[in-house]
């Protein structure tokens, strides 16, 4: 047993479950409610920890304390996944996050979107739709759908229009920091919870921890940091092969994946572990605010949310990420991949909440 793995994993997966419940913070909300109320309550959480997680994990690949991993920018899936992906998040009710905080609230819908959202990721990362995310993902010899940069540069926004890293980290900040700036401080007296700038603080800080003990106790030879797309996959073909190990090695590698020497960790990787202790995390919290119940909804409902979980897999196995494989993970690196696929998911939800909330 790999007790640093599966002990950090487990912590850093339970401290982000405790902050996600805790603080009602739901990437779908916070976009949703941009457009559908004006409120940047929540959005204002997401830019803050956003922020965070930029300068910690690019001090840290400075300094060489953990190597961030190169993500390809596959332009075509990167739009057309996201796409999907917000698509899906509306339908199902919420994001990725969002959905596995709220299965530690004993949300039956939720529990059925994760169902979803892990059988067509499994379909699409290792199953019968494995080729049209490999074609979408990367083209033909005739028909490349992959953008590289010379000298197997990461295909980074700094790398790319040739600017110090720190000095674009900078102009980010400028007007991210008057934006939240704006924010009301103060909590709400009705408000249960974090209010929304301790919340961002503490995902973003917990963006950073998961960096480095993804690679320095997950046996990977980069910082995976906090994902969900991929190891839900991982979940499945856990449960479901004896050989386990070997699928894995497979799947990373046809989807250009770093998920190191799984020898050391078994069958279970870092990232499973933070995810069992996502759940976990939540279910604590919803019990000391006193907030666990077993729901359910109509059974139309439950229909919809579990529709809604497949899309998302579609649409992130497609993207090669979902909002916080993109929206946080991926875009502290600065990638340019990242930003196409969280501008896409955003784009995606707005065109349902539309559909769903405005027309009407």
């Amino acid at each position: 047993m790999n007790w640093p793995l599966i002990i950090s994993g487990l912590a850093v997966g339970m401290i982000f479950g405790f902050v996600l419940q805790h603080g009602r913070f739901c990437m779908n909300t916070a976009f949703r409610e941009v457009l559908l109320s004006r409120d940047f309550t929540v959005f204002r959480a997401y830019l803050l920890a956003l922020l965070i997680l930029i300068v910690g994990a690019n001090l840290m690949e400075v300094t060489g304390i953990i190597h961030l991993r190169k993500i390809p920018f596959n332009w075509l899936a990167n739009m057309v996944g996201g796409y999907i992906f917000g698509i899906g998040m509306v339908i199902g009710g919420g994001c990725a996050s969002g959905t596995l905080y709220r299965i530690g609230e004993g949300m039956i819908g939720s529990w059925l979107a994760a169902l979803g959202f892990m059988l067509t990721t499994a379909a699409m990362l290792g199953g019968v739709l494995q080729p049209l995310t490999v074609f979408m993902q990367n083209g033909t010899e005739n028909f490349p759908l992959v953008y590289n940069l010379p000298d197997d540069q990461a295909v980074t926004i700094y790398n790319l229009i040739g600017i110090d890293r720190w000095v674009l980290i900078a102009i980010i900040a400028v007007p991210v920091l008057i934006f939240i700036g704006r924010g009301k401080f103060k909590k709400p007296a009705t408000q249960k919870g974090f209010i929304w700038w301790s919340t961002g603080i503490m995902i973003g800080l917990i963006g950073v921890i998961a960096f480095y003990a993804s690679e320095v106790w997950g046996g990977l030879p980069n910082a995976r940091g906090l994902s969900f797309t991929g190891p839900l996959n991982e979940i499945i073909a856990w449960f479901t092969s004896s050989s386990t190990a070997g699928s894995f090695k497979q799947i990373a590698t046809e989807n250009q994946v770093e998920i190191g020497n799984l020898s050391n960790a078994g069958t279970m990787t870092w990232s499973i572990w933070m995810i069992f202790g996502v759940v976990l995390g939540s279910l604590l919290s919803a019990i000391r605010s006193k907030e666990f119940g077993w729901r359910s909804p109509k059974a139309q409902t439950l229909a919809t949310q579990f529709g809604g979980g497949l899309i998302m897999g579609i649409g992130g196995s497609i993207a090669g990420g979902c909002n916080v494989g993109h929206g946080l993970t991926g875009l502290a690196t600065l990638s340019i991949g990242s930003l196409v696929g969280i501008i896409s998911i955003v784009l995606g939800c707005w065109t349902m909440v539309y559909f769903l909330f405005i027309r009407e």
